[in-house]
């Protein structure tokens, strides 16, 4: 099934391109004569944003003379004729970029751009703070959900491919109507890729249904992120974006959403006082080195679809197909760390740390052995639901890698001198 709205959006766009393209191009000759030289337009690769010292009425996006918004940098990288073939930068200075700075939210990024901030480390008030939220109306259309009921702050659509580093993203102030509306930080219908970033923050984490980020049938990457909300950190599910023909390694919709965290030089933790990761069952997750605060669930698949998928994800905590290295802290769920309640639902989450003393784990928080819990599993650590028929989760110690017999044959005897 594929979304009109969404495709009007996006070819309005390309064709304001073409024709401003068209217009701007090169000019006809007569008699042998040269037409009016057209203008050079340098390929954009850089643009700077300062929301304390900037304009966006005289700065050109230079160094020296930066814009004062987010929103408007991204409207200059929407309407450029040319891009630089190694990638568009957008550098925030620290400041709170809010509405009564001049952001408009959702602030929304159709083409491929990275958003660099500074002074990460300190906090949102000392560091780059995108603080705002708008009415996320792509996420309610391809949804199917209520007007006004879904908010966001940054929003990545295809065929976009966003780079975030050092930031921090989240809203001060959100107003939500009535408990069927929630908000995150981020609605990811394309690819997001992000570093040394913090999710979902601010004063409206007091409000319930704040949370981190949403993936609506895009991808995520996360190293060393730090993403919280109340009902999840993060929620993602198939979405009819598009369609493929089938196969048995993908869904209707192409490949599937999906999931990536690591650790890479700082921490990386995810927290919400409901459910740390929650899918729809669809999205292939792979996760190492992280850390799930204590909330209610570390983990479940049950979120509800919006569209059938018959192929379910990958969910790789350690040893798994994804080779994620394990090392996860899976410690504080006040109901269970891992929580399964679709059929056929693979898990592996080996050399992983767990709550101890339950469910066959050490003192230590470790399995000496593998485990493989099936339906009917009910703990701390596990649980699958008694009609969860075929699905699994395998713990325990990673496994030993066989060596590779040497194919070099062996040296001859040494002679001995006499």
């Amino acid at each position: 099934m594929q979304s009109g709205w969404f495709a009007r959006l996006f070819f309005a766009i390309v064709a304001a391109l073409t024709v401003a393209g068209v217009v701007g191009g090169t000019a006809c000759t007569r008699w042998g004569q040269p037409g009016p030289t057209p203008p050079t337009f340098a390929p954009l690769m850089n643009l700077y944003v300062d929301a304390l010292t900037g304009s966006d009425t005289t700065g050109n996006g230079s160094m020296t003379k930066p814009y004062k918004t987010l929103t408007k940098a991204v409207a200059v990288l929407v309407n450029a004729k040319q891009l630089s073939p190694s990638g568009v930068s957008i550098n925030l200075l620290p400041g709170d970029y809010n509405a009564a700075n001049g952001e408009i939210f959702p602030i929304v990024i159709p083409r491929s751009v990275t958003l660099k901030g500074a002074s990460y480390g300190g906090g949102p008030g000392s560091g780059v703070f995108i603080d705002g939220a708008g009415e996320d109306t792509i996420f309610e259309k391809v949804a199917h959900a209520a007007p006004h009921s879904a908010f966001t702050t940054l929003e990545a659509v295809p065929p976009a491919t966003v780079g975030v580093s050092d930031i921090y993203v989240g809203a001060s102030h959100v107003s939500l109507r009535g408990s069927g509306s929630f908000y995150a930080s981020v609605d990811t219908l394309a690819t997001l890729d992000a570093s040394d970033s913090s999710f979902g923050v601010g004063k409206a984490l007091s409000i319930a249904n704040v949370d981190g980020i949403v993936v609506t049938g895009g991808t995520l990457s996360c190293t060393s992120c730090q993403i919280h909300g109340n009902s999840f950190g993060i929620g993602a599910l198939s979405a009819p974006l598009g369609t493929t023909s089938p196969s048995p390694s993908s869904t209707p919709y192409g490949t599937g959403p999906s999931i990536t965290l690591v650790r890479g030089d700082t921490d990386s933790t995810i927290g919400a006082k409901a459910i740390d990761i929650v899918t729809d069952g669809s999205v292939s997750v792979t996760v190492s080195n992280e850390t799930f605060e204590s909330g209610q669930v570390a983990f479940s698949d049950s979120l509800t679809p919006i569209v059938h998928v018959p192929f379910p994800g990958a969910v790789d905590f350690g040893g798994g197909a994804a080779q994620s290295s394990g090392g996860n802290v899976f410690i504080g769920a006040r109901e269970t760390e891992i929580g399964i309640k679709r059929r056929s639902e693979t898990v592996y989450a080996l050399d992983d740390t767990w709550n101890p003393n339950q469910q066959g784990a050490s003192r230590h928080g470790d399995y000496p052995h593998k485990v493989v819990f099936k339906a009917g599993a009910a703990g701390r650590n596990v649980t699958i639901v008694r009609g969860a028929i075929g699905s699994t989760v395998s713990v325990g110690p990673a496994p030993v890698p066989t060596p590779t017999p040497s194919t070099t044959p062996s040296g001859g005897p040494t002679a001995t001198p006499t």
